[in-house]
């Protein structure tokens, strides 16, 4: 059975315009979509006050910033969109440096041993740290939270709960799975001295067919072949573009069908159609 999702880079609170434009393209393109995954920094503060200086200093000039709190509980403009019928059923992610990772750490007894919800929908799913999920169409994602803090260009305040745990990598180093969300690079992939060395040995380990990480700054591309693994990296989905338009690199479609996966950015041209300004009419 073939399925295809659209991975997703940084989304900073901007979940619904997510589902708003994976909507527009399923139904522009005629591709019935079985899912969004995305690389951490969701932006998951459902309670403004807890939010971290970077997401508040962004929040007080931009308002997809508080995304987090249209989904945790129910809102209006979620139901509308939910309710579309080009909407992909659900968003499975992993957890960057920028989430309130208390809140997550409570909800962390819902859901199944592998993942959870985190909204009031049922739609948007935190893979667990070091763990597999399977979806539809058989392809198995497994997901890795947090950012590197050893590396010689490594952030060395880092609070330990955002930093990579090598327990979480060892365990999903002795798993089967065929695609690897992570926030943090591997080694060396954007910027000598810096990415981590437990991303790059865990590739060496399992092999996925794909990898996909965001976090720095820059236009989405392919990262040279590391072995058996395709790597690429995901500009953020933020709508700061030329025009406040989606940004080149920051989404793709991953298809996979009967244990074989295809990847590739979505149409630049297209993606400048989708803007902070009609992401709602689309």
């Amino acid at each position: 059975m073939a399925a295809s999702f659209l991975v997703f880079g940084d989304l900073h609170g901007r979940i619904l315009p997510a589902f708003r434009l994976a909507s527009a393209w399923s139904r522009e393109q005629g591709v019935k979509l079985e899912g969004l995954l995305q690389v951490g920094d969701l932006g998951f503060f459902p309670w403004p006050e807890r939010m971290d200086k970077a997401t508040r200093r962004h929040a007080e000039k931009d308002v997809l910033e508080l995304g987090a709190c249209e989904v945790f509980e129910p809102s209006r403009r979620a139901d509308a969109i939910f309710a579309e019928a080009e909407c992909p059923p659900g968003l499975w992610f992993t957890l960057g440096n920028h989430e309130d990772y208390q809140t997550l750490d409570q909800l962390k007894h819902r859901g199944t041993p592998t993942a959870f919800p985190v909204d009031a929908y049922d739609r948007v799913h935190c893979i667990r740290d070091g763990r597999v999920v399977a979806l539809t169409g058989g392809v198995r994602v497994g997901a890795l939270w947090g950012i590197d803090d050893q590396a010689p260009n490594a952030r060395r305040k880092t609070p330990p709960e955002l930093r990579i745990k090598p327990r979480s990598a060892a365990q999903l180093g002795a798993e089967t799975f065929d695609v690897l969300l992570a926030h943090e690079s591997p080694r060396d992939a954007i910027f000598p001295d810096s990415g981590s060395e437990e991303i790059t040995l865990l590739l060496h380990l399992a092999r996925p067919a794909f990898a996909f990480f965001g976090h720095y700054s820059g236009t989405g591309r392919q990262i040279p072949t590391r072995g058996a693994t395709q790597i690429y990296h995901l500009s953020g989905f933020e709508l700061r573009g030329k025009g406040d338009t989606a940004e080149e690199g920051s989404v793709g479609l991953l298809t996979w069908s009967d244990g074989v996966g295809e990847f590739t950015y979505l149409d630049a041209h297209w993606l400048r159609t989708f803007t902070r300004h009609n992401w709602l009419s689309r």
